[in-house]
């Protein structure tokens, strides 16, 4: 079964034999031809011969069936063949679905059956794959061809069962990367730090921005994120220019790179989590007259809203900004109307074609009328958020992690957030487990630190109302992390439900 459509977004929609992300890298071929595009531990790639490669391995995917209307997952470890393979299955006009190396061989095959695949670039070959040059091969899944627009499918993690995936079309990639390098001025002489999972949508920027602007994609080694101090030299050594990464990376970054300058850098973008106040404040001082951004935006419409970091006020709420080019943001209470605080809702060239479920494609899209009077397709974040004095978008939390508790609604974002302020704490997250909803918050406490959890607790109750107190304090160092860089929730709920509390706050 491939992808078949039960929204009317695709029904009757024609099938496109190209995708514009392949023109990105074509341009790049012609204008920076001798420029690097790729550096890795093993090799140095330039833009002409990354496009010669790319086109070599496309027209062997042809041979193997693949072409406009194909489902191809891309099952290769974080590399220059891995970028090459997505390059040449989008120069098919095939949808890319990037799948992750780490993920257990069970799951990849739920994903495999869930997205509705019709083929698998595998690194590597086997009885049943033919090669197609680079160390790949490819794996005909017996699906019959069936997605209506080349695009790029990415799965959005869940906290029970398997993600859903997220289906963008080729434009909706390419107006977010063209916007993502103007926006913060990215040229030919830039090295970016390419760090992000191919599975996840930064990689985009990793992937497309570079090339729109001629820059390099340095592939920062998955060895080395785990290690902050050795990941601060990586960087100096290869004089990293750019970096666009999750918070929890960054922070470890600032804190190993005291007395270690980095005087190549000269942007640093952050998204796909809010960064701390107190840890905001070390960063823009540790990076001194570095460019710092705030990008907001969940996968279904990968980044829509930007902030200039350095423009807000210190000691201020550090807001998520405006919405980028061509992208309309609103905000809406329950029953979808403009409201001055609620839900954030976005409309534009950005949003996703459509959830993949067993193969089919569902539209979660609502219709909202905007301030401007017109209906648009609009999807619904499940953030919320309110407007400061200067029309700047302030994110509070997750509408879902707003729980509701003997009779009140607490924001589990906001009470994180106070704790992350207190000294020595490096970061903080909650969670909500059993039908009664205790609340636990895990605290991670700088090394050698002392009454941390004392220190917090009498800053929540300085800070928040009784009833938005947690049942439990608890040291947990470091917090986990998942694949994609950020806290892993599902992880901490397992902890809470199993643990016992280090320090119990009465109520």
């Amino acid at each position: 079964m491939g992808i078949t459509s039960s929204s009317s977004v695709l029904d009757g929609s024609a099938v496109s034999v190209s995708n514009p992300l392949a023109a990105i890298l074509a341009a790049a071929a012609v204008e920076h031809g001798e420029r690097l595009a790729i550096v890795s531990e093993a090799d140095e790639i330039t833009y002409a011969a990354l496009a010669e490669r790319a086109a070599s391995t496309a027209e062997a995917l042809r041979e193997t069936g693949i072409g406009p209307g194909s489902v191809v997952g891309v099952h290769v470890p974080r590399s220059p063949a891995a970028v090459i393979a997505i390059h040449a299955v989008v120069a098919t006009g095939a949808v890319v679905a990037p799948l992750d190396v780490n993920d257990p061989r069970d799951r990849i095959a739920a994903l495999i059956d869930q997205a509705g695949l019709s083929h698998l670039v595998v690194d590597g070959g086997g009885p049943d794959a033919v090669a197609v040059g680079e160390g790949l091969a490819v794996r005909d899944l017996d699906v019959a061809p069936s997605a209506r627009d080349a695009g790029y499918l990415l799965f959005t993690s869940g906290s029970t069962g398997l993600p859903k995936g997220v289906l963008l079309s080729g434009a909706a990639v390419e107006h977010f990367v063209r916007w993502a390098a103007d926006s913060i001025g990215l040229t030919a002489a830039d090295r970016v730090a390419a760090q992000a999972a191919l599975t996840f949508d930064l990689s985009t920027f990793d992937v497309f921005a570079t090339a729109v602007a001629g820059a390099a994609a340095v592939i920062l080694p998955d060895w080395l994120k785990p290690f902050p101090a050795d990941t601060v030299e990586w960087l100096a050594d290869n004089e990293i220019t750019t970096i666009y990464a999750v918070p929890t990376l960054l922070r470890g970054v600032v804190t190993a790179a005291r007395g270690r300058p980095l005087p190549a850098l000269r942007t640093v973008v952050f998204a796909g989590e809010p960064y701390p106040a107190a840890a905001l404040e070390q960063l823009l001082t540790a990076f001194g007259d570095v460019a710092v951004r705030n990008w907001y935006g969940p996968t279904e419409t990968n980044v829509c809203t930007a902030q200039d970091v350095r423009d807000v006020v210190p000691g201020t709420p550090v807001p998520i900004g405006r919405g980028i080019d061509g992208v309309h943001i609103a905000i809406v209470d329950d029953d979808l109307a403009l409201a001055d605080r609620g839900e954030i809702v976005v409309a534009g060239p950005t949003l996703l074609t459509g959830y993949v479920v067993d193969g089919r494609v569902f539209d979660p899209a609502v219709d909202v009328v905007f301030d401007d009077g017109v209906t648009r397709r609009a999807y619904r974040t499940g953030d919320h958020a309110y407007r400061d004095d200067a029309g700047r978008l302030v994110l509070v939390g997750r509408i879902d992690g707003q729980i509701k508790r003997r009779g009140y609604r607490i924001d589990l974002a906001g009470l994180e957030a106070v704790a992350a302020d207190v000294d020595h704490v490096r970061a903080a997250a909650a969670v909500a487990t059993g039908a009664d909803r205790r609340i636990t918050l895990f605290v991670d406490a700088a090394p050698g630190s002392s009454d941390v959890l004392a220190a917090v607790d009498r800053g929540l109750r300085r800070a928040l109302p009784s009833h938005s107190q947690p049942d439990r304090i608890v040291a947990h160092t470091p917090l986990p992390i998942n694949r994609r860089g950020k806290t892993d929730r599902p992880r901490l709920e397992e902890i809470a439900a199993a643990s016992s509390s280090d320090q119990e706050p009465s109520s």
